[in-house]
């Protein structure tokens, strides 16, 4: 494939810009994933704790 300079330079930098875009997705849902499993772990120990106190009270 013989590809004129100004084409591998646009494609280096669309290349580029999807792998960054790629990352920034990544970390985007990694930090949602862990948030919503922070959240149903809060939930779950608060009503643990909520019917050990009421039980005990």
């Amino acid at each position: 494939m013989n590809l004129s300079p100004r084409t591998r330079i646009l494609l280096l930098i669309v290349g580029v810009f999807w792998i960054t875009l790629d990352q920034e997705t990544y970390s985007l849902v990694a930090d949602l994933g862990t948030e919503f499993i922070t959240n149903i772990i809060n939930k779950f120990w608060t009503e643990i704790l909520t019917t050990i106190l009421l039980r005990y009270a």
